[in-house]
């Protein structure tokens, strides 16, 4: 069996399901801070996780990985952007339950807290409709690169850089970073998943030159 097709009834829950893990992982690891802002939870590895779930190279990865498993790109270049969509929805949800999106900020030891306060949902409507095209423009066309890059021929493996190109352009806006302001743990997360991106990278490029250079031989 073909551990890489996910039967067809259980592709569409699967990839649905993924996509609200994808989609809470990173709030959930997050909780009230005592200023009122957000902090992580877990420890050094729960900062670290929460800051790969949150970047957005990760659900760009995510669309890819989606397309990547159906069997055919017909189906990849809608079940991909409806995974966004969920992890979206499940995103804000949470942050939802986490006390955002209040009409007035919420202060620890302030007067009400989070439930009383009224919700803005224009502010959380136009968060989640932000996000929401984002998925739909770019969520087909990364669970058609997914859905193609199974091809063993060179424009096949071609489609790997893709995601590592992603990665590095995102974490090459955030650094060098300031380790004062955004944490020495931070800046070195960001600067490993930029070496491990170039490298992924660097070994695709080899196998599509391997796999170039076997095609014109036979």
């Amino acid at each position: 069996m073909n551990v890489t097709l996910a039967p067809s009834r259980m592709m569409v829950p699967a990839a649905l399901s993924v996509g609200v893990v994808v989609g809470v992982m990173g709030p959930l690891l997050t909780r009230q801070a005592v200023d009122g802002g957000r902090e992580t939870v877990g420890g050094p590895v729960g900062h670290v996780v929460h800051l790969i779930s949150s970047a957005g190279w990760s659900w760009a990865a995510l669309a890819f990985a989606v397309g990547w498993v159906c069997r055919s790109g017909r189906r990849a270049v809608w079940l991909a952007p409806a995974t966004l969509v969920v992890a979206v929805a499940a995103y804000y949800l949470v942050k939802l339950g986490q006390g955002e999106f209040r009409a007035y900020p919420l202060v620890p030891g302030g007067p009400g807290d989070g439930a009383s306060m009224p919700i803005d949902w224009g502010s959380m409507a136009g968060s989640m409709t932000v996000w929401w095209i984002g998925a739909l423009a770019f969520g087909p066309l990364l669970g058609t690169a997914g859905a193609h890059a199974r091809d063993r021929r060179p424009h096949g493996w071609l489609l790997h850089l893709l995601v590592p190109a992603i990665a590095i352009v995102d974490m090459s806006l955030r650094l060098p970073g300031d380790p004062e302001l955004d944490g020495q743990l931070t800046v070195d997360t960001w600067n490993v998943v930029r070496v491990t991106a170039l490298l992924a990278a660097a070994a695709v490029a080899v196998i599509a030159a391997r796999a170039a250079l076997t095609a014109r031989r036979t």
